[in-house]
């Protein structure tokens, strides 16, 4: 056992050391227990969760002829002939290698005969959407009206290329990908079971590659393990794999953040002599842009960093606005067919990093002028915005009325805020707590908020909620005498 690759020697071997996949292995252990087993299931979920191992797991439970519970022996005859492949009651085939009608045929002729010496015959058919047209046409006739003593097993990645009729014959799972957080746990006790020493980031690279799937994740940290002479670092893991970690697409975005377009053009090159893969880094960093814009709009925020790594993350996502990081995944995103075919591969990615910098020193520059304009012109566009915000702070009340038929829980968050002026087209709103602050600012609610002020009053603008105690845009008394302005029409007054 000990030549094994990882992820065969720490294959699961009953259904209690099956991880993240509880709403699955519960069912099959149940329907064991019970003798409820059906004539046929559908596995369908990514690669490398499980399926084919609860497939095997399920076989022997069902054949086993000294089970426990619900769990298979794995001692007994029956069991030993199923882990060595030697008995005729269990037959595997790879879909993608044999995906004739003739295949199908053999098969349900292999099913005319009783099982030998297990209860029920069982077929595990893997990658079944991989068969013709005819094969599946043949294969649903024996689903159908199977023997009763056969089980059938389908296994499939693609479920949208299996046939409805296929799916309609069987009971249906969906496996789901393995979260940060249980992946990383299993490399960990996997690389002690060894004896190898890695650190908590080398771990969380690992994971993050693997991309949800144990046994890429297994197989990554064996190709480390092979290679490594002493602890399993961080970098260690990036210079193996071929792969660009958290922090170097965290770098990345910095760059791109502060319109620094010299530097993000060299990074590119950099990551280019290091040998790094290109193209997965514009999958990686695409993939960080995500939980930036997951942040942004009130998300999930469950990555399975480490505490330094999602503060970076947060104070990211609090730099930039949600229209930018929309439009920086645009322009990465639209780049990737692009990577693979370029005859110079940086390319691509070079003239995204300079389309990305120079956007954002665009909207810097106009940013620029837009503020020297308004202090050298006339204070005709602040008449017009002043007259807006006294018509916004009167028609207040009804703005609140309004909100009722849309979302009523937002009317305690907005009920504290305070309309204090328009710079541009977004109407900044003080709140006395971070907490009916940050409730506004999520997207969703914002659209709304934005909505009803339209609907009430005809004006057209977008709400940017502030703290009281963060607000600088006007001078101090200004300020002041506006606030109270504000609340003397409202109600209420401002803490200090």
């Amino acid at each position: 056992m000990s030549n094994l690759v990882l992820y065969r020697k720490y294959r699961p071997l009953n259904f209690a050391q099956v991880v993240n996949q509880e709403h699955i292995k519960t069912t099959l252990a149940n329907a064991v227990a019970n003798n409820r087993v059906g004539h046929a299931y559908l596995f369908t979920g990514p690669r490398g969760v499980g399926k084919t191992t609860l497939a095997r797991i399920f076989a022997r439970a069902i054949n086993c002829t000294n089970r426990k519970g619900s769990e298979p022996c794995n001692e007994c005859e029956v069991c030993k002939s199923f882990f060595e492949a030697t008995s005729l009651d269990l037959l595997e085939i790879d879909a993608a290698s044999h995906t004739g009608v003739d295949n199908i045929r053999e098969l349900i002729e292999h099913l005319q005969f009783a099982p030998t010496k297990a209860t029920y015959k069982v077929i595990i058919v893997d990658e079944v959407h991989m068969l013709s047209k005819g094969a599946f046409n043949a294969l649903l006739k024996t689903l159908e009206e199977p023997p009763k003593h056969a089980v059938f097993i389908l296994a499939t990645t693609e479920i949208n290329k299996v046939p409805a009729t296929i799916i309609s014959r069987t009971q249906k799972f969906d496996f789901k990908k393995v979260n940060m957080l249980d992946l990383i746990k299993l490399l960990k006790f996997v690389a002690g079971d060894n004896q190898v020493k890695i650190n908590d980031n080398a771990l969380m690279e690992i994971a993050a590659a693997a991309d949800g799937s144990f046994r890429d994740g297994l197989s990554l940290l064996d190709q480390v393990i092979n290679y490594a002479d002493g602890e399993v670092t961080e970098e260690l893991v990036e210079q193996v794999l071929g792969l660009t970690g958290i922090k170097t697409t965290a770098k990345f975005l910095d760059l791109i953040i502060d319109g620094k377009t010299q530097q993000a053009v060299n990074f590119i090159s950099d990551l280019m002599s290091a040998g790094r893969d290109l193209y997965q880094f514009q999958k990686d960093f695409l993939e960080y842009l995500r939980k930036i814009l997951l942040v942004k709009v009130g998300g999930t925020t469950d990555f399975g960093f480490s505490q330094e790594i999602q503060a970076n993350l947060n104070a990211q996502a609090n730099r930039v606005s949600l229209d930018r990081i929309m439009k920086v995944i645009q322009i990465f995103q639209k780049i990737e067919s692009e990577i693979k075919w370029a005859t110079i591969q940086s390319l691509p990615l070079e003239l995204a990093a300079v389309e990305a910098t120079e956007e954002e020193n665009k909207e810097i520059a106009s940013s620029v002028r837009s503020d020297d304009q308004s202090s050298v012109l006339p204070s005709t566009s602040r008449k017009d915005n002043g007259d807006k915000l006294n018509q916004i702070i009167s028609y207040w009340p009804q703005i609140l009325e309004k909100l009722k038929d849309y979302n009523h829980s937002l009317i305690s968050s907005l009920k504290l805020a305070v309309p204090i002026a328009i710079v541009g087209k977004e109407l900044i709103l003080l709140f006395p707590y971070k907490f009916h602050k940050d409730a506004i600012e999520a997207r969703k609610n914002r659209v709304v908020v934005d909505q009803v002020i339209e609907e009430v009053t005809g004006i057209k603008l977008m709400v940017k909620p502030e703290l009281q105690k963060d607000w600088q845009g006007e001078e101090k008394e200004e300020k002041n005498e506006t606030v109270q302005s504000a609340l003397k029409i409202m109600g209420g007054e401002v803490s200090e």
